[in-house]
């Protein structure tokens, strides 16, 4: 069908662009980071990383996210793997647990920040062991998600039953042919009357601890760091100093916005959705693209607003521009590759 190709080509271009952004990035945190970096930069390297892991995880899963009436689900088309569907569903899984590493790590970053500027030394609790269990800190995360999806998200026949029709209708896709993460809320009784499933009702509270406290972690920390950072002059700080901190800053809040709008929002709405009887199908299109772009756009704020990283990248462009140039020149006279260079 038409929207999976689509859906396809725009999945393989955020794939390919995440992983050249993101080298791009380690390389510039790792050769162009100001020492007043501190240890910021390993968590950079840390997010950068996860990223690239991400988009290979995107590309393989080719999810599709959807909401019908009062079911939500990812699912991931079995192909190859229709005689494994449990490792299909185990690399779907994985790709949940993704979200749920994506909002801990960012969230970290804010905590971060504002230990780093209120200059209390609590900033040593991000260094040597410590910086260790921060690292691990979203893996548990992800892994608790990941569990809670094997305990409640599994598929069962009542709600392949119930999807179904707008799986074919939709993706052109047999639901034998698919595995899914996905809950349906209100599953119908013998009778065929929808009623409240507790066991997703709890689920839904669990999944909503996890994305409520990772939120407002970063709401909180982020008005504490603006306040800090409007006050840097104040203190008597240099103003490289107060430029560095307000370019980490800035670049922190567009790095917030981008799982804000790409992860927190749509995967929140379309959670809760089918829970008060919203209809939110006609958006599941939008949330399947966002999902698979998040990776791939977020390494652009730190890359483009810090100076050090700015000026690096046009440093490498620069570079990768003269040695094609250098390239192109060599076909021509010796006094030609001379003047070039």
């Amino acid at each position: 069908m038409l929207f999976g190709k689509i859906k396809y080509s725009i999945q393989l271009i955020s794939f390919l662009v995440s992983l050249v952004c993101n080298f791009v990035l380690i390389f510039l945190i790792l050769n162009k980071s100001p020492k007043k970096m501190g240890s910021y930069k390993y968590l950079l390297v840390y997010f950068c990383c996860f990223s690239i892991f991400f988009s290979i995880l995107d590309i393989i899963v080719e999810p599709y996210i959807h909401s019908h009436g009062s079911a939500m689900f990812m699912m991931m088309e079995l192909r190859h793997l229709k005689f494994a569907p449990k490792f299909a569903y185990l690399l779907t899984t994985l790709l949940c647990g993704c979200f749920a590493i994506s909002i801990t790590t960012i969230s970290i970053q804010f905590v971060f920040r504002y230990f780093a500027m209120e200059r209390k030394g609590r900033i040593s609790y991000f260094r040597g062991k410590w910086l260790i269990i921060w690292f691990l800190v979203p893996s548990i995360t992800g892994a608790v998600w990941i569990i809670q999806d094997w305990i409640f998200l599994v598929p069962n026949d009542k709600m392949s039953e119930y999807i179904s029709d707008t799986v074919f209708s939709n993706y052109g896709i047999n639901v034998t042919d698919i595995t899914y993460v996905g809950c349906l809320f209100y599953p119908p009784d013998e009778n065929g009357i929808p009623q409240l499933d507790y066991k997703q009702l709890i689920g839904f509270f669990l999944f909503g601890f996890i994305l409520s406290t990772t939120f407002w972690t970063v709401v909180i920390f982020g008005v504490k760091s603006y306040k800090l950072v409007r006050a840097l002059p104040q203190h008597g700080e240099s103003e490289y100093t107060y430029k560095l901190q307000s370019q980490l800053f800035k670049a922190l809040v567009a790095q917030a916005f981008i799982p804000i709008t790409f992860l927190f929002i749509p995967i929140g709405l379309i959670f809760t959705a089918p829970l008060i009887h919203l209809d939110f199908e006609p958006a599941s299109f939008l949330v399947t693209i966002f999902y698979s772009m998040y990776p791939a756009v977020d390494p652009l704020p730190i890359m483009l607003i810090v100076a050090d990283y700015r000026e690096g990248l046009s440093d490498l462009l620069q570079n990768l521009r003269g040695k094609r140039t250098n390239q192109i020149g060599f076909s021509y006279t010796d006094q030609q590759v001379t003047s070039i260079s």
